[in-house]
């Protein structure tokens, strides 16, 4: 199974040839509903979608068999494989290219079926974008737990961790007092060097984009001066507090508005760029038509769009795709007035180029 990264970019340079592929997001969270309490109101969705879809194939359409035997896999994959505690799940698949692939997520998507002669990629592309991976470190001054974020799960992995040998006191004279206050400072000024460098080296192996730290008023300033000038730009600016013995769900739910406003502010900051830029008449663009002639021409760092664009299915998926094969950056942008005002769908530029 790839990454959703990957997949994003695998199904963007997808070329069906004809065919069609089944696009399926759904929303695995149970709902309070009558006397099944946790059934999942997606299950019913699917199936009417489904119905719909195939009715439009009847009697003997060409990917009426198609179309089938990948319903079939889709249902197999949930009857057998999809896990209770999924939140969210992306399906792809095009029977004529032997194509199945299915990302699973902690976050919950919006019900949508599609069959259309391209994967639909713009829920993906927010998944990317909101859910980017993200390190959460708790700390004291003995002991460093660290937490990675990916697509709304939250993995626990080893972190650091320093018993409190040499702290007792046994001598309560001033000297032995200046002493072991200073060799408790030292022993703490160690161990934030070592939880600097383990969030660094976690940063690293699963390319994090954000940081986040949590803990006391004693160790979150010594970790701070240990963080390396590569890692600074990452950390948030606010600092949790957060005792080291917080349990991991309790972890998630604090880091959760976190990661939603890390997002929004960025977004924000992204569509403040485009909007200035275009008043100066830099390289920037609004508009559905200028920012798709942009895409096919290479000229698109930063597409932007607000989920409340009015744009169909079909005009939202072909920005998104374009961005991918030209490795343009991909922005979710929310309550932006200013951007919603000029229509929702924009992009900061490479270059300008003029053409006839």
């Amino acid at each position: 199974m790839h990454t959703a990264q990957e997949l994003f970019h695998r199904l963007a340079d997808f070329e069906p040839d004809g065919a069609y592929v089944l696009s399926v997001y759904l929303d695995m969270s149970p709902h309070m509903s009558g006397k099944q309490p946790w059934r999942r109101i997606s299950a019913i969705t699917l199936r009417e979608r489904f119905r719909q879809i195939e009715e439009t194939l009847l009697p003997r359409h060409p990917a009426l068999e198609g179309f089938r035997r990948d319903k079939e896999k889709v249902q197999a994959y949930l009857e057998h494989h999809a896990e209770p505690w999924l939140q969210g799940v992306a399906i792809f698949a095009c029977d004529a290219h032997q194509l199945f692939e299915y990302i699973e997520t902690g976050v919950s998507f919006h019900d949508q079926i599609m069959y259309e002669p391209y994967p639909d990629l713009f829920q993906l592309a927010r998944l990317l974008d909101e859910q980017e991976t993200t390190v959460t470190a708790v700390v004291d001054t003995n002991t460093t737990r660290l937490f990675v974020t990916r697509y709304g799960f939250l993995d626990e992995v080893a972190g650091p961790d320093d018993s409190p040998r040499g702290y007792s006191k046994r001598n309560t004279t001033c000297l032995n007092q200046a002493r072991y206050h200073r060799k408790v400072e030292n022993k703490r000024k160690a161990f934030a060097r070592e939880a600097a460098s383990a969030i660094e080296d976690l940063v690293l192996q699963e390319g994090a984009r954000r940081v986040i730290l949590a803990g006391d008023e004693v160790s979150i300033p010594l970790l701070h001066q240990q963080i390396s000038p590569a890692i600074e730009p990452l950390v948030h600016e606010e600092v949790l507090r957060m005792d080291i013995r917080t349990p991991r769900h309790e972890v998630q739910e604090q880091i959760k508005p976190v990661i939603e406003y890390i997002q929004r502010e960025e977004s924000h900051q992204l569509a403040d760029t485009m909007v200035e830029r275009i008043r100066a008449n830099g390289l920037a663009i609004s508009g559905m038509q200028e920012t798709l002639d942009a895409l096919k021409h290479g000229q698109v760092d930063v597409l932007l769009l607000d989920q409340q664009a009015p744009l169909d299915e079909t005009q939202r998926n072909e920005l998104v795709r374009l961005a991918a094969q030209t490795d343009a950056q991909i922005e979710n942008v929310t309550n932006h007035a200013a951007f919603q005002e000029m229509g929702g769908v924009g992009a900061q530029l490479r270059f300008h180029h003029h053409w006839v």
